[in-house]
């Protein structure tokens, strides 16, 4: 009884803080201050597509007038096939920043907002066609959340004016030890540095704060509570499943 009581005693001192709440992220090492970047409630620009983004590209003639036609029901074949036909497809923007187009062939795109995306279509289209309308969208824009201790999310926003609040909710909400005061959201600028943001959502004060506007590709970390006492007792649990067994041969033929 001496010997396992010491070695109770003796287990924990050999994981350490780091190897108990080893699998944390982006933590502040201890001495270390960091300081935070100023919090933008919205985008201080908009998304610019890159290479891996997939988007999707409806036109039409007449200020869209078949599109519309095709997508409202009106009883025409050829109209419906042509809405059919320009919502199912998605393109990608290959590494090299250009994208195959139907009818344009292979343009440039990377570094392009959507709306910049959409005029210079618009321009080129309107030497062909009479008064071209030209929708491009997304399909791929996703922040990514780590809700606490627990499965990270992948949230796609089909909204653009998705809200940090409306993020988390999505991915399933705060976990039961995560951090509501001490929400990370990284943010890639154009340079490929990103800036780092400190939220705390658990006052009412905060609501400012979760009206924020999030941007695709955004990661956002919820710390949360690391539990030791039953991390050591997970870690521990072979150790003394060995001992006891070992105390109990040890009894029997002694």
């Amino acid at each position: 009884m001496r010997i396992f009581t010491i070695l109770i005693l003796i287990l924990p001192v050999f994981f350490s803080c780091r190897t108990l709440n080893s699998n944390a992220l982006f933590q502040i090492p201890a001495g270390e201050e960091f300081i935070y970047d100023s919090l933008p409630l919205k985008p201080k620009e908009d998304y610019k597509i890159g290479p891996g983004d997939r988007f999707s590209f409806v036109f039409a003639s007449n200020n869209g007038e078949r599109f519309i036609n095709g997508i409202s029901g009106f009883n025409d074949g050829e109209n419906n096939s042509f809405a059919r036909q320009n919502n199912i497809n998605d393109y990608l923007v290959r590494q090299d920043g250009t994208a195959e187009i139907p009818i344009i062939g292979t343009y440039p795109v990377a570094g392009l907002t959507v709306i910049q995306f959409e005029d210079s279509l618009v321009k080129i289209l309107s030497k062909t066609f009479k008064n071209p309308f030209v929708q491009i969208r997304v399909t791929n824009q996703r922040v990514i959340i780590f809700p606490g201790r627990g499965q990270a999310k992948v949230v796609y926003l089909q909204n653009v004016n998705t809200t940090l609040l409306e993020a988390i909710a999505l991915s399933g909400g705060i976990a039961n030890d995560g951090k509501a005061y001490s929400i990370k959201l990284m943010r890639k600028k154009p340079s490929g540095k990103r800036e780092i943001y400190k939220i705390d959502l658990s006052t009412i004060h905060g609501m400012r704060e979760a009206e924020m506007i999030v941007q695709c590709n955004d990661y956002i970390y919820i710390d949360y509570i690391p539990r030791y006492a039953s991390t050591i007792l997970d870690r521990i649990g072979p150790w003394l499943g060995i001992i006891t067994t070992s105390m109990a041969v040890i009894a029997i033929f002694r």
